[in-house]
Formats: C-alpha cells, sequence, structure tokens
C-alpha cells in the first residue's frame, strides 16, 4: 500500500538567534485544540488528527518513538484496513473500491492568540512526514479574525527518515504574514489533505513543540505620570512621558482626542466618567502599551429648602441666617470638586421682639397672611413689612 523513499545521509547546521517567545504549544493539553475540522471531500476510510505520544515528540535530530510520555499532534489511520498507530496513514487503493481514503481535515488551536506589541513573527515546530508530494501532504494555516477564516501558509515539505526507517524529527521556521503581528485574534492550524491513489510513504505527519517567536529586540518601555488621574468635570491634567527607548508616541486620552507628540497638551474633559488614557511607545522594530484610568468627577449642584424656628445654621458652610431667603454657596465636596447648592430659607421667628432686633429697618405694619393689618396674638403667622422693602414672615410663639 506504501511506496517507501530511499534513505538519505543527512548533514544538520544548528543556527542561534536571540528570540522571544510570542506564544508556544507543546499539544499536551488535547482540549487546546480542535481536531477533524472537515474542509473538502472525506471518504469512508479518511484519516483522523490525533494527539497522543502514539508518536511521541523528539528533539530535532532524533528518529521517531512511541509511548515515551511526549504527545505530538499527527495524522493517524482509522477503518478496517487501518494498520499501525502513531503518524501512519492510509493512501488508499487507487480506486479499486476496497478502500476510501480520501481526506481533508484540519486541527486548528482553539483560542485566539495575542500577539499585540509585536513585529517579524515567525511560526516554528518540530516535525517528521513524508506522505506523497503533491497529493498526500500537510499545510500550515492562520487565521487574522479568530478562526472566521483560514489562509494557507506553507505547505511542509517532506522531511527525511532514519536508518531504521522511522521519521527523523526536523525543525522548521516560517515567518508570518505581517497582518499576523500586533492583533489580538491569531490563530494558527494544520490541514491534512491525501487523495486514494494508494501511494505514499509513512510518515504521514507529526508536529510538536510549535511556536510563535520575534526576534529578540532592544526594550522599550512605555510609561507615563498624571497630574491627576481623578480630575473633576471641566478640568484639565498634565501627562509626563517617562518611557524608555522609544521614538514614536500614540496617545489616546478617551475623549476622542489623540496626539503623537512625545509630551502631549493637557487634557481636558467635560463630563464625568472614566476614561482610559493609552500610550503606546515604539521603536523601529516592537512597540509597549501603558494604559491607566482616569475617573473625572462630577459637580454636584441643587436646591436645599428649609424651614427653620428662628436664626438657621446651614451645615454646608456654617453661615448662621437670621432672615428668610435664598442663598447660594460654593465648596468642595468629597471628591474636592466644588459643589453648588441653593439654600431656600424661611424663618419662622420664635418671638416679635427676636425677629425686630435682627432687622436694622423700621417696622411701618404688621399683617395677617391674607393682607389685613392686626394687632399681635399668640399663635398667629404673621407678616412684617419694613422701609427697606422686605417683608418677612413669622409665627407668634409668645
Amino acid at each position: 500500500m506504501k511506496s517507501f523513499l530511499p534513505i538519505l545521509s543527512l548533514f544538520f547546521m544548528s543556527f542561534s538567534f536571540a528570540q522571544t517567545v510570542v506564544w508556544q504549544d507543546d499539544f499536551e493539553t488535547t482540549a487546546n485544540w480542535t481536531l477533524n475540522v472537515t474542509s473538502g471531500t472525506n471518504g469512508l476510510d479518511a484519516n483522523v488528527w490525533v494527539i497522543s505520544d502514539a508518536e511521541g515528540g523528539v528533539a530535532a535530530g532524533g528518529c521517531g518513538v512511541a509511548s515515551n510520555g511526549n504527545k505530538t499532534l499527527h495524522v493517524g489511520c482509522q477503518g478496517a484496513w487501518c494498520v499501525g498507530t502513531g503518524a501512519t496513514y492510509n493512501a488508499g487503493d487507487g480506486g479499486l473500491g476496497f478502500i476510501d481514503a480520501v481526506t481533508n481535515k484540519r486541527a486548528l488551536f482553539a483560542s485566539n492568540i495575542n500577539t499585540l506589541n509585536t513585529q517579524n513573527l515567525s511560526l516554528e515546530f518540530d516535525y517528521i512526514g513524508i506522505g506523497q508530494q503533491g497529493f498526500d501532504f500537510g499545510t500550515v494555516l492562520y487565521s487574522t479574525n479568530g478562526g472566521s477564516t483560514w489562509n494557507n501558509l506553507q505547505i511542509i515539505s517532506p522531511a527525511q527518515t532514519c536508518a531504521s526507517g522511522q521519521g527523523l524529527w526536523s525543525h522548521v521556521s516560517f515567518p508570518l504574514p505581517a497582518q499576523c503581528a500586533n492583533i489580538n485574534n491569531l490563530r494558527i492550524g494544520f490541514q491534512w489533505q491525501n487523495d486514494n491513489d494508494g501511494a505514499g510513504s509513512d510518515p504521514s505527519l507529526s508536529i510538536n513543540n510549535v511556536k510563535i517567536t520575534s526576534p529578540a529586540q532592544p526594550s522599550v518601555t512605555a510609561s507615563f505620570t498624571l497630574s491627576s488621574d481623578a480630575p473633576c468635570m471641566g478640568d484639565c491634567i498634565s501627562i509626563a512621558n517617562t518611557s524608555a527607548g522609544a521614538s514614536t508616541y500614540a496617545w489616546s486620552f478617551g475623549n476622542g482626542q489623540s496626539s503623537t507628540l512625545q509630551n502631549p497638551p493637557q487634557v481636558c474633559y467635560a463630563a464625568p466618567g472614566t476614561y482610559n488614557v493609552q500610550l503606546i511607545a515604539c521603536d523601529a522594530n516592537t512597540c509597549d502599551t501603558s494604559t491607566t484610568a482616569v475617573t473625572v468627577q462630577p459637580l454636584l449642584t441643587g436646591t436645599v429648602n428649609v424651614t427653620s424656628q428662628g436664626a438657621y445654621t446651614w451645615p454646608f458652610n456654617g453661615m448662621v441666617y437670621t432672615t428668610s431667603g435664598t442663598f447660594i454657596d460654593t465648596a468642595a465636596n468629597a471628591n474636592a470638586c466644588d459643589s453648588v447648592v441653593t439654600l431656600v430659607l424661611i424663618i419662622n421667628t420664635g418671638s416679635l421682639s427676636e425677629l425686630i432686633t435682627s432687622n436694622t429697618s423700621a417696622l411701618l405694619k404688621i399683617t395677617d397672611v391674607s393682607g389685613r393689618e392686626m394687632d399681635l396674638t399668640k399663635g398667629q403667622v404673621i407678616l412684617l413689612y419694613f422701609s427697606d422693602g422686605t417683608i418677612q414672615r413669622i409665627y407668634i410663639k409668645e
């Protein structure tokens, strides 16, 4: 059923580059991946993606083994005609009608990968695989929209075999497109496809230690300080850039305004609420982000209606009022912002002598609330008219 390629002698060269690992997975947590997503026609005996140590993971340069406790993602066979485990696949019967091993299936990483503040990304992994070039092979996939659509990144070329006939583990690295960098919804996947022509060689494909890397760059640290993170409504705050290693800056202030200056002008907030001040600081190769929340405090306004028997001390400002009237005062509230409060005060004086001594104008007449002049009688509400035009309402208690 399978044809085997001749054994080749190999010469390995190792290169070491300083890298930053952005994301990685070693297939030890099976739930991280969604297996056997249909991507085309699949026959009754179609091959399947499996995560297990039936094809054990081995460092690049080692030969394939089974059951070593190191799980890998691999393509295996299934059905009545399946022989063997691990990265062994069914290449079909060439159309004789006994076996239908046509396969088009994917293994997809099930969560979004965050690549914010990165550039120049590469996808790396270890693998073994032969298959049949152009007919039975694996493809690397990527998605930049959380898995809604998928793109082909690279066909995985056939690797080599060891003298024993087992697959020789190799390491490969592919550059990712620029649109994969600086997003928070990148996904990675692999596709296996084979026809049913009966030609092909094990191992099918096994993958381990997949990771996304970026070149290590000089450190950029984004940071800033605020003159206040709790200003009052209508106030402005100053921002001091304390970033290191950056040459460009992108500010957003949460109020629809932005800046690319190293040190932006004062920022003013016209309405209460919480706003995020964000700085993205970059050099030629990498970026860093810093965000601070600013909570704008409201100004309090309101009217207080008070009726008092005798002089009244207003708790808002500590003032003592001896006459009725409307009084407006401004003071700092609990948030240290201005409060504008209006007091509408009615004083019912306890006695006539107390009222008269509180007013320097001459008393012209005394009336009841209907305007009729009257004598003083205990228990009445009366109006006092003064020469300065003021009118005061009192209650006679004695």
